[in-house]
């Protein structure tokens, strides 16, 4: 059977069905794009509350570490001061105001104005270096208004700087304190030596008279002994000297050569460097001029080549040396003196406790002192002391080298 040709009603049945089929998958596609809508919308809604619950949670911990910091600068051990760019107090804690102010706030004053005689101190250009040049100062120093001692620390704080400070006055009368002990402790060490180097030659002087006095000898040889007898005389007279030097100080700070210094030092341990066969190896420079107290200086390299004797023991070598440099920390010019032995070296415990005061490795003979109080004398002089030592046989000995700008 064949069909006939398609009536016209026919065609447009067959197109209205294929537009409804058309619109029934448009309609279908339109219900999936929402549903991929909503899904969308309502993950983005829940990564926006999400979001909002994070940053609510940010800002209550930023509030609390807030409170947090407040609280530890209001209670805690230093005070502290803030200034804006202008040098205006912007915040202080109790403790500042309890210290500086007789508990009265200063906020809203310019510092100057508070505290007038503040302009010609040190104090005042620590703070402007750190306010101009945007840089983290430590220092401890005496501020003369109050006679007070102070440990500061300072540093920029947004346009402004802060200042954390205590009053160390105590701390640097007991450090002082430890210092005369020290020094007294050296100078009786120093006692001993001293003993012997004057006894040899006083011994010498003594027999020399006897011969003079009883002997048969012709004029000549009287000459002879009187002239051994003036040069030991000498010699007693320089070793008294150079301890004078040793226990007196100036008040005033001067140019000395540090290999002067040196030789003073190794001048009054002359017998024990016989007594341990000891070698001094010298290498100084021409310019190692330095500006300090004497008496300190002495102090502080009677220290190094002592226990640098105390090391090498029988034989042992020690070195010392001055040239000119510059600090590794600022690039600064001035100078540096080296005190280096092949003893027995220090372990790495040792090294990092061997600045800190009372810690010795000698016993009830040694005090603990000795290496604190000259890094503490080193520092007073603008200076640093470095360490490097090894206890490994074949590779044992320490090297101390103190550098002084000029």
């Amino acid at each position: 059977m064949t069909m006939g040709p398609q009536t016209g009603v026919d065609v447009e049945a067959s197109e209205q069905e294929a537009q409804a089929a058309r619109l029934r998958a448009e309609v279908e596609t339109l219900y999936q794009l929402l549903e991929v809508n909503e899904a969308t919308a309502a993950e983005a809604a829940s990564r926006a509350e999400r979001a909002v619950i994070e940053e609510r949670r940010s800002a209550e911990a930023r509030e609390e570490q807030t409170r947090l910091v407040h609280d530890l600068i209001r209670v805690g051990a230093d005070s502290v001061i803030v200034l804006d760019q202008n040098y205006v107090v912007t915040f202080m804690n109790q403790r500042a105001m309890d210290e500086v102010s007789d508990g009265v706030s200063l906020v809203g004053r310019p510092l100057l104005e508070a505290y007038p005689q503040m302009e010609g101190t040190s104090f005042w250009t620590h703070y402007k270096r750190v306010m101009e040049e945007r840089v983290a100062v430590s220092f401890e120093e005496l501020y003369e208004p109050r006679g007070v001692w102070y440990s500061v620390n300072a540093a920029p704080v947004g346009h402004g700087i802060a200042f954390f400070f205590r009053d160390v006055t105590e701390r640097r009368r007991r450090d002082a304190a430890l210092q005369r002990t020290e020094k007294l402790a050296a100078v009786g060490r120093m006692a001993s030596s001293i003993s012997h180097e004057i006894n040899n030659p006083l011994e010498s002087v003594t027999n020399l008279l006897y011969l003079i006095q009883h002997g048969e000898s012709d004029h000549e040889d009287m000459r002879t002994y009187a002239q051994l007898a003036s040069s030991e005389l000498a010699r007693v007279s320089h070793i008294v000297t150079q301890t004078l030097k040793f226990h007196r100080q100036s008040t005033h700070a001067a140019q000395c050569r540090s290999s002067e210094i040196l030789e003073s030092v190794v001048a009054l341990y002359h017998s024990r460097i016989v007594t341990l066969k000891a070698t001094i190896h010298r290498k100084y420079v021409e310019r190692d001029n330095m500006l300090c107290f004497a008496g300190d200086m002495r102090q502080v390299f009677a220290n190094l080549i002592g226990n640098a004797l105390d090391a090498v023991g029988e034989n042992g070598e020690i070195w010392l040396r001055t040239r000119r440099a510059h600090s590794p920390r600022d690039g600064a010019a001035g100078v540096r003196v080296t005190v280096a032995d092949n003893g027995c070296g220090m372990s790495p415990a040792t090294q990092r406790a061997v600045f800190e005061a009372f810690f010795t490795t000698k016993g009830m003979t040694g005090t603990g002192l000795g290496l604190w109080v000259s890094e503490e004398i080193i520092r007073t002089h603008r200076g640093t002391i470095k360490l490097r030592s090894c206890d490994k046989p074949g590779r044992n000995g320490t090297v101390f080298a103190v550098f002084f700008p000029d």
